[in-house]
């Protein structure tokens, strides 16, 4: 950039100040800035005055009225010029040069400008202004679009020290083509503007001209400055730090206006004439209304639609018609200032200043414009004249009535959220002024700063005003809410517009300066900081200590109390400050009874809980029954101890109540669900005796009547709705003390009687009162009876003064106790019942003997006979008579109970007492149902002692109920029977029909039957128990388990034989059947069918025993688990019991339920453990051993000269026989699995082995044969017969067995002929061999596939044994012998033997017809395309091509013409090329017949597909016997596919190398060729060498190790030999790579269209000569030229065969010309 050449960036000046001026888009901006300008220059005075022109259409009228003259001018005059001039400082030299420079504002950092482009404000309707300041002056004007000045001084005589500018309006000037004058502005307007403007700018007054005459006039006064203490519990820092109030004042201001009336309506629009008509009907009056309403009658109830005038209109009529003379106006205003000082950082001053031209100043003033308060009635601002009412208007943005605004020297569009105007010079704007710059980075947080200083100033003029009504506090605080009220809201945050975030600043820095969260606030206790004074609540008289916000202050500001609330600077009232009023004085009953109610309130709307006004109640003290004028009167109640209410229905409030209850005077007026959510409850009866019944109550309640009398009645009253609890505390409370009056006086209620008892006369009876419920006196134990010792005492001695009278006798006692039955207390019934009172009669009785009522039975002679004791009555016994019932009652017995009987019974039968036992029977059971005895069957059923006969032995034994039983079958256990005839009667003593069945199990366990009738009979009553068994299943498992079941066997008596039957030894003689052990009838079999006899336990018995045995786990037969059990615990037995034929049969039931047994692991671990497979082994037969015979694969299985021996093994002992040759052969070796699938499979789940498992193959396999022929024809026909094979296994449903068809075969297997096949087999774990010669073996080999090698005279058998594994999953010996006859046999004698070998040929037919269909199609196409390119290359016509002679060579010659193409050829036939045709063409041959044959034979054609080549292959095998190149040539040309064969060529890498996988089909020329593609699967990359701009890749075969060093001189001369050819040949480069492998003899292979060239074979057979002379160096350029055409001719054939050799030979042909023209360049070169 050092050499570049500077200019200077061109501005359009014009362009650059109407952008500016597009800013600048609100009213008045030019006066705006001018009065700017004068307030810094320090004027006092500014005067503005428009110059007009008159009309041009409406003259002037003619008049002297000064007014109407100025209407006119106001009317129709139009603006021509303004001027504005102030009295300030005039412009100094700095000034001027300022004034012409566009963004140089005012570097004074106390002045407003800041931008520079304020003055400039001018042109947006002047093009060139004048300005005259002092002595000099200067003048804009433009030179096209560059604005320039011209500066003058003015003569010394015309100076003047006011600073005048000139305007005149570009659209008044007539030569100008935008000529559209502008009127009049709208003056009320402008001077609502001008007095707004004069608020808070530093001037005096301002001054407004239309031509020479003065319009109106503005004047402001200030009063001095008054200091403000600024609080101190304010921070007067800055959140930000930046600013610090040092200082605050404040003044009292007015502005004075005065104006010509005529402004006022001048410009007013004109009245419609609708509204002309309706303000005249209005002032019609009466008579003209109804003139009007002729014309319309409009219904009365709709009222009559009235427009609305215009407001001008009302203005009008307001000011009235006169215009001429002048109004004014005042309004007064209060201003706080504050002085700031700044402390910023000189970064953030350097920021400042860049941005505004100016440094942040040191110190500023913001000023705070409040509205003082006034009364509603009053107002800030007043006016006198015909006009006074424009005052409203021209004030109207003065007072921050609405909403405040931010003042930057004038009023901005922004809103401060309070109702106070907020001037802050030092604000820097946005450029158009009129919004706070918010966003700039270091200007934002300037601003921020700023307004935070106004914040604080609202806050001090907050708390200034809060002082002013604190000072008036000595005056009723209702009296001050209005004021305060004023104060709230006009310190209201509202939204501010359009910034949100100024006054979300201001707001936050009001509510945050202060250091507490508190401020002053009015409240019912006077002006309070806020954190003492809660938020207003209901109107609550016990709380008049506590200071709370008034009602009528908060909901007049309701938005400021609500901030305050959510800032945190006032809390609602709290349950401390109530404790705090209710702490700090008694309340009297009217505070009290509030105090009640209010809590009851709060309760039920849950806004209080039961907790908290308990605590209330505790603090809470009340000063009650205070008695005027008494000083001493009065008792204090504590409300925290009152536990209870009264309940007027239930107690009289009069009577004295408790002192924890409330009284009922507080408590009347609330319901009582308030008071039970004090935590009180309703004072009981119990509770309230409880009371009257200690002192001093006590006192007045047992000698006052009348109060006991009160007391009593209540209580008796609620009697009925008491519970048991309290009836019984009521008793509990009055019967100790003397409170029941009767007769005789207060006596206890037990001392008492009833009235009704008058059996003596000095019973202290009960006296009357009200409501005295017998029930009640009852439960006091007032008596209906005289007690049991007064009655026997005084009826002892009826006459006090006689002792000697004779004493009642029982039955009069029974017939006066029997009067007062139900009277008689439960005391004295108890008493009286057991009281030995009554004589008996009786066996035992003796003489004079008195007995209780419950030892006695009522008279009956029954009873005396059974010996029982009864009552003796001199009268007739009834149970329904009062005596009767009476003696019942106490106890007297009508009939003996069950449990007597019974032990009467056993009595009985202890003292052998026949005929009392008899007796006791035939009462049991005649009044069984009568006196009830079935409800005691139960306790009769549990009677332990005997009292019941048996079959079984005679009286008197007994035996006890439950120890006997009915059914007679049951004695087989061992259990008693009841006597038969007692069994009609044995549900009567609960005599069950059976035992339980677990005691009868019971039994069975503890003796099981010794013989086999105890055993049916046992078994047998069991079986008909089976309901009860199913109940319990656990018995079932124990009986199934359990040894009960006896076994029998035979036992031979005499000595020789004696003992029990035993099959290894031979026992004859006498036998009996005896008892040999026990079994458990789950190992028991029940079955006739005794296959296993002898060696499991089988039992028979009748149907009944049969039926038991099988339900506790018996069996009819064996499962095969039983099976599977015995066997493994006893395989041998088994084996010698049943012999091997059914063992096998044992095995293959096992084998089939296979699945299941594996299911039981312990099963299966005894199975493996235990040796329970069967199987045998072939031994040679002694007689045989001598003579060796050939063993034949297909020979039968089983050999007669072979002995099988079977026996048990375990699984790794066995061999399962998969493959029948491997079992030949090792037979001798081996332990062989039977032959059966299903066993086989049975034995592989124990892990034994198969024999193909175990045999080790191991294939050697010769040399390949040159003569490939008879695989050949192997192949082919395998691939035809193979078919005919599976074709029946198709048809029969078989083709899941089939695993390969013919068509897999086709594409994977690969038929080739060596010398010998050798095949090892090794028996590992025997260590045994076997060694055999083999024609035929398959062998897959990884990249290749399968591969079936043959030798020259192979088996068909063993052909057949091989293929039969490929083609089916399960292949037979069967299988391997049918293939054997399809492909030895004659299609027809296969068709003989029913084989569809015609359906098979048609379809063969079939295909070749489309194939050969195809064929045609695909040469004349590749006919076509031949046609064109040979026309397109210039070449001969295919129709002039003479094909060559037939080279003089053997037919069977590599390359030869009449090599064997074709399958059907007959390669035994001389031929020439004019006879390849095909033999089915049509036999008329042309020459077009025969150019087709040659075209096909020489690559013009497609070859047909049975041709087997893949053009894109390479594959070649090469001869292990080779030793250098043998390169067959012959002559032939094709110049028509050679093109396609060098496109063909392409790049490859590595990945290809490894991941390519293909083999041609061996041809004839594969066992001597030089060309192998099989090179591919040894090489791997070994570096890459750059060459002519690329990279060539050198690949290294297996063995080679050598380094790029070593190989540099070779690689020298044979890159640039190879691509030397690739050049003439036009191959892609890319496509050639080298290999160097020295084992290899491969000399180049083709690899997919990539041609790789062996280095070896060069440093071999070339390097040397190259080296030495010339012509070493032709000898290897011509082989390498021929070794390339022959690669490159793989691209079009992939064998090695003639049609290869053609285009070999015709590619060096046709690239011989090129390659001897280069050569000797290309030597020269070298």
């Amino acid at each position: 950039m050092s050499d570049g050449q500077d200019s200077e960036v061109t501005v359009n000046t014009r362009a650059l100040i109407d952008k500016v001026l597009a800013r600048y888009s609100s009213e008045h901006t030019t006066l705006r800035e001018l009065i700017q300008n004068a307030s810094d220059a320090g004027a006092s005075t500014v005067v503005i005055r428009f110059d007009t022109d008159p009309s041009l259409t409406v003259p002037a009228p003619h008049t002297s009225d000064k007014a109407v003259l100025l209407k006119h001018v106001i009317q129709h005059h139009t603006l021509k010029r303004l001027i504005v001039s102030n009295n300030g400082a005039p412009f100094n030299p700095a000034d001027w040069s300022r004034l012409k420079s566009i963004a140089d504002g005012n570097p004074d950092e106390t002045k407003i400008g800041a931008f520079g482009v304020g003055f400039y404000s001018v042109f947006a309707d002047c093009d060139e202004p004048f300005v005259v300041s002092g002595d000099r002056t200067m003048a804009f004007y433009w030179k096209g679009n560059t604005l320039s000045t011209k500066m003058a001084t003015i003569p010394s005589g015309q100076a003047s020290s006011n600073t005048t500018f000139s305007l005149d309006y570009r659209q008044a000037n007539t030569a100008s083509p935008s000529y559209n004058p502008s009127k009049i502005p709208i003056l009320p307007t402008l001077c609502q503007f001008l007095a707004t403007s004069l608020t808070f700018v530093g001037l005096q007054s301002i001054e407004l001209h239309l031509d020479d005459v003065k319009v109106a006039s503005f004047t402001k006064v200030i009063s001095p400055p008054n200091a403000i203490q600024v609080p101190p519990e304010l921070r007067t820092e800055t959140e930000g730090g930046l600013m610090q109030v040092k200082q605050v004042t404040r003044q009292q201001s007015q502005i004075d206006a005065e104006w010509k009336n005529v402004i006022a309506t001048a410009q007013d629009p004109p009245k419609r004439a609708a509204a002309v008509v309706q303000a005249e009907v209005r002032n019609a009056g009466t008579t003209l209304k109804s003139f009007f309403s002729k014309f319309a009658n409009p219904p009365p109830q709709v009222p009559v639609k009235v427009n609305k005038p215009l407001p001008a209109a009302d203005s009008a009529l307001a000011y009235g018609d006169d215009i001429s003379g002048e109004s004014s106006g005042i309004v007064f205003l209060q201003v706080s200032t504050v002085e700031v000082e700044t402390r910023v950082s000189r970064t953030f001053a350097a920021e400042i200043e860049r941005a505004t031209k100016k440094p942040p100043p040191k110190k500023t003033r913001i000023a705070l414009l409040t509205s003082p308060y006034h009364d509603s009635s009053a107002t800030l601002a007043s006016g006198s004249g015909t006009t006074a009412e424009l005052s409203s208007k021209i004030f109207a943005q003065i007072l921050p009535s609405n909403s405040g605004r931010i003042f930057i020297g004038f009023p901005t569009a922004q809103t401060t959220g309070f109702l106070a105007h907020i001037s802050a010079p030092s604000l820097i704007p946005t450029v158009e002024r009129e919004n706070v710059d918010m966003n700039a980075r270091f200007i934002s947080t300037w601003n921020k700063e700023l307004l935070r200083v106004a914040g604080l100033a609202c806050r001090i003029s907050y708390m200034s005003d809060l002082a002013d009504i604190k000072a008036k506090t000595q005056k009723d605080p209702s009296a001050l809410i209005p004021q305060a009220v004023y104060a709230f809201k006009q310190f209201t945050g509202t939204t501010s517009h359009p910034s949100t975030l100024l006054g979300e600043t201001i707001e936050e820095a009001f509510w945050n300066c202060s250091k507490e969260r508190t401020l002053d606030i009015l409240s019912t206790k006077g002006v309070l900081p806020s954190r003492y004074v809660r938020m207003p609540a209901e109107t609550l008289s016990f709380l008049g200590e506590v200071p709370m916000v008034p009602q009528e202050l908060a909901s007049q500001a309701v938005a400021f109390m609500v901030k305050l609330h959510e800032r945190g600077f006032i809390s609602e009232l709290t349950m401390a400050d109530i404790c705090k009023g209710l702490e700090s004085r008694a309340l009297n009953e009217e505070e009290l009874m509030e105090f009640l109610k209010w809590c009851g309130a709060k309760l039920e709307s849950q806004e209080m809980d039961t907790l908290g006004v308990r605590n209330l109640f505790d603090i809470t003290v009340a000063n009650i029954d205070i008695k005027p004028g008494i000083m001493s009167s009065g008792k204090i109640l504590q409300l925290g101890d009152i536990q209870t209410y009264v309940n007027a229905a239930r107690i009289t409030p009069t009577l004295p109540i408790p002192p924890d209850t409330i009284p009922f005077a507080f408590s009347k007026s609330l319901h009582p669900k308030q008071l039970q959510l004090f935590g009180w409850s309703e004072l009981t009866i119990p509770q309230w005796l409880r009371f009257m019944t200690t002192t001093p109550v006590l006192q007045d309640f047992t000698s006052s009547e009348k109060l006991a009398s009160q007391v009593l009645g209540l209580t008796a009253k609620s009697w009925d709705q008491l519970d048991g609890a309290s009836k019984e505390a009521v008793v509990s409370i009055l019967t100790p003390h003397s409170v029941m009056p009767t007769k005789m006086g207060m006596r206890r209620p037990p001392e008492s009687y009833f009235s009704s008892v008058k059996l003596f006369d000095d019973l202290p009876t009960v006296a009357p009162f009200v409501v005295s419920k017998e029930k009640f006196l009852l439960a006091l134990g007032v008596r209906k009876t005289v007690d049991l010792p007064t009655v026997f005492d005084r009826m002892r001695n009826q006459d006090p003064n006689h002792t000697e009278k004779a004493s009642w006798n029982h039955a009069d006692l029974i017939r006066y106790f029997a009067s007062v039955m139900d009277e008689l207390p439960v005391g004295d019934m108890n008493r009286l019942r057991h009281a030995p009172f009554l004589p008996g009669e009786g066996k035992t009785v003796r003489q004079g003997q008195l007995f209780k009522a419950e030892d006695l039975y009522a008279p009956g002679q029954a009873l005396l006979s059974l010996g029982l004791t009864q009552i003796k009555l001199p009268f007739e016994f009834r149970p329904s008579s009062r005596e009767g019932m009476l003696l019942l009652r106490l106890g007297l017995k009508k009939w003996p109970n069950a449990l007597t009987i019974t032990s009467i019974l056993h009595n009985a039968g202890k003292a052998n007492d026949r005929q009392l036992y008899t007796l006791a029977m035939e009462y049991f059971v005649q009044n069984h149902y009568q006196h009830g005895y079935s409800t005691d069957l139960k306790q009769i059923a549990l009677v332990t002692q005997p009292i019941l006969p048996t079959e079984q032995v005679p009286f008197p034994t007994l035996v006890a109920p439950f120890q006997c039983f009915t059914n007679q079958q049951a004695s087989c256990l061992g259990y008693p029977i009841l006597r038969a005839d007692i069994w009609p009667h044995a549900e009567k003593f609960g005599i069950q029909r059976d035992p339980d069945i677990k005691d009868c199990v019971q039994k069975l366990l503890k003796q099981p039957p010794k013989s086999k009738a105890d055993a049916e009979m046992q078994f047998s009553y069991l079986a008909g128990r089976s309901g009860d068994l199913d109940k319990q299943p656990n018995l079932i498992k124990d009986l199934a388990k359990a040894k009960i079941v006896p076994m029998f066997k035979k036992f031979y008596i005499e000595a020789h034989s004696v003992g029990f039957e035993d099959y290894r030894k031979r026992q004859t003689g006498k036998s009996d059947m005896r008892l040999h052990h026990y079994d458990s009838p789950e190992t028991c079999f029940v079955g006739r069918d005794q296959d296993y006899k002898g060696i499991l336990d089988y039992v028979q018995y009748g149907p009944e025993a049969t039926a038991f045995l099988l339900k506790v786990g018996a069996k009819h037969e064996p499962s095969t688990v039983d099976l599977a059990q015995h066997v493994s615990r006893n395989p041998h037995k088994f084996l010698q019991t049943i012999g091997h034929e059914k063992y096998l049969d044992l095995l293959r039931k096992l084998a089939e339920h296979a699945g299941t047994l594996w299911k039981d692991q312990n099963l299966v671990r005894l199975l493996v453990s235990s040796p329970i497979l069967l199987g045998y082994k072939d031994v040679i037969k002694e007689e045989k051993k001598a003579s060796s015979v050939e063993e034949d694969d297909l020979d039968d299985f089983e050999d007669p000269d072979m002995a099988r021996e079977w026996s048990l093994n375990k699984p790794d002992e066995l061999v399962i026989v998969d493959d029948v040759s491997h079992f030949t052969k090792f037979r001798e070796y081996i332990i062989a699995c039977p032959q059966d699938d299903i066993l086989e499979s049975f034995y592989a789940r124990f892990g034994v082995k198969k024999i193909s498992e175990l045999v080790k193959k191991d294939q050697r396999v010769g040399a390949v044969a040159r003569d490939q022929g008879p695989a050949a024809k192997l192949k082919k026909d395998i691939l035809e017969r193979v078919r005919l094979f599976l074709h029946e296994y198709e048809r029969d449903g078989s083709s899941k067995s089939i695993r390969h068809d013919g068509r897999w075969l086709a594409s994977n297997l690969s038929v080739q002929c060596v010398a010998d096949i050798t095949i090892r087999y090794a028996l590992t774990d025997r260590g045994v061999a076997h060694k055999e010669l083999r024609t035929a073996a398959e062998v897959k080999i990884r990249g290749i596939g399968h591969v079936l090698y043959v030798t020259p005279k192979y088996d068909i058998y063993q052909v057949s044994k091989e293929l039969v594994r490929l083609i089916l999953s399960r292949p037979k010996q069967n299988d391997v012998i049918a293939l054997e006859r399809i492909l030895t046999e004659s299609l027809r004698r296969l068709k003989e033997k029913g084989i569809n070998v015609e359906r098979i040929l048609r379809r063969k037919e079939y295909e070749a017809r489309i194939a050969k269909q195809q064929e045609l199609e695909k040469e004349e196409e590749e006919q076509q395309r031949v046609a064109e390119q040979m026309k397109n290359a210039g070449h001969i016509q295919p129709e002039n091509l003479e094909p060559p002679a037939t080279p003089d060579k053997g037919v069977n010659m590599p390359g030869a013409f009449g090599s064997p193409e074709n399958p059907n050829d007959n390669p035994n036939k001389n031929t020439t090329g004019m006879e390849l045709a095909d033999p089915q063409r049509d036999n008329n041959t042309n020459e077009k017949s025969v150019f087709n044959n040659w075209a096909r034979k020489l690559g013009l054609k497609t070859p047909t597909p049975n041709t087997g080549t893949t053009p894109s292959t390479g594959d070649r095998a090469s001869s292990p016997n080779m030793d250098g190149p043998q390169i067959t040539r012959d002559i032939a040309a094709t110049r028509s596919n050679i093109a396609s064969a060098i496109a063909d060529c392409r790049p490859t890498n590595l990945q290809n190398v490894k991941s390519k996988h293909h083999q041609d089909p061996p041809t004839e020329l594969d066992t001597g060729g030089y060309c192998t593609g099989a090179q591919y699967e040894n090489l791997h990359k070994a570096f890459s060498l750059p060459y002519q701009g690329r990279h060539v890749d050198i690949y290294f075969g297996k063995a080679e190790s050598s380094t790029p060093a070593e190989l540099h001189a070779p690689l020298s001369a044979f890159l640039p030999l190879i691509f030397g050819l690739t050049n003439i040949f036009g191959v892609n480069p890319g496509a050639v790579a080298i290999f160097f492998d020295r084992k290899s003899n491969t000399v180049a292979f083709n690899l997919s269209g990539s041609l790789f060239f062996n280095l070896a074979w060069f440093m071999g057979v070339h390097f040397e000569g190259w080296k030495k002379d010339k012509e070493g160096r032709l000898r290897a350029l011509d082989s390498w030229f021929l070794t390339y055409s022959h690669e490159l001719a793989h691209n079009l054939v992939g064998d090695h065969n003639a049609r290869h050799n053609w285009y070999q030979q015709q590619i060096a042909i046709e690239f011989s010309q090129p390659y001897r023209e280069i050569l000797g360049g290309y030597l020269q070169g070298l």
